[in-house]
């Protein structure tokens, strides 16, 4: 996979519309990611890399066959130039997208979402997180009833890299800092992997053994909904850009396996 992808997969089960047939639809995954791309106007056209003309360039997409791994949909994109300055992981946008384009085809039973994003793509030099994207969007998740929280568990992996678990512990006492209420009662869980189990992996990306390079963190998320989950994930990468991260990473956030979360 080139340098500067961006790679989302959604896991699950998926019950597609009747009136929808993959075999015969005029409108494939990769055609609808590219009309909801196009209309929240964060995709570029073809080789304009200014950071300015989107957050992206269509790749690919797919949908998954039944029955064949966990994984229903995925999606690839070309990340632009980075603007100065640095603006948020477009993680929330490619998870709206993702999400979009899911209700679009059928009904997914959501366990899982999975993001690769290039971090080596950023400038060596320390680098504050894009927090103010992040915190912007809290009010859209104020008004929630408090039993739409969920249990989640969210890994951020650095593959072979060593990177992201010798960031881990600072990365944790940045997210305790941080106010917000979007993701609570966050505690460190170095020895759980919230992709376990998912398949396929994602292409071209070499994920951690159980016992290294990875930061996992539980906690409840705000809801169990496509906009939570890229906030998460963009709150997680921002905390290991922070710490020097520069390796390509893949964050993975997935309802707690836990009884009782």
């Amino acid at each position: 996979m080139a340098d500067g992808t961006l790679f989302c997969a959604l896991h699950g089960t998926l019950d597609l519309h009747p009136w929808y047939d993959p075999a015969t639809a005029d409108a494939d995954p990769y055609i609808l990611f590219h009309a909801r791309s196009q209309t929240c106007r964060w995709l570029a056209a073809p080789d304009d890399r200014r950071p300015e003309a989107g957050l992206w360039g269509m790749n690919d997409a797919g949908l998954d066959s039944v029955g064949q791994g966990s994984r229903r949909l995925w999606f690839q994109v070309s990340q632009q130039s980075l603007a100065r300055p640095r603006r948020a992981v477009p993680a929330q946008q490619m998870l709206d997208c993702a999400g979009a384009v899911a209700d679009r085809v059928g009904r997914l039973d959501l366990e899982a979402a999975q993001l690769l994003v290039p971090l080596q793509d950023l400038p060596p030099d320390p680098d504050e997180g894009a927090y103010s994207d992040l915190v912007s969007a809290l009010p859209w998740f104020a008004e929630l009833p408090a039993q739409s929280r969920t249990a989640v568990v969210v890994s951020l992996d650095s593959g072979t890299s060593a990177e992201v678990a010798d960031a881990a512990s600072a990365m944790a006492n940045r997210l305790l800092q941080i106010h917000q209420r979007v993701f609570t009662d966050i505690t460190a869980v170095p020895g759980l992997d919230a992709a376990r189990g998912l398949t396929p992996r994602v292409p071209d990306f070499t994920a951690a053994k159980p016992e290294g390079h990875r930061a996992t963190f539980e906690g409840h998320l705000a809801e169990w909904s496509y906009e939570a989950i890229g906030w998460l994930m963009a709150f997680v990468c921002e905390a290991a850009i922070e710490q020097g991260v520069r390796v390509p990473v893949v964050a993975t956030v997935r309802l707690s396996p836990r009884p009782g979360g």
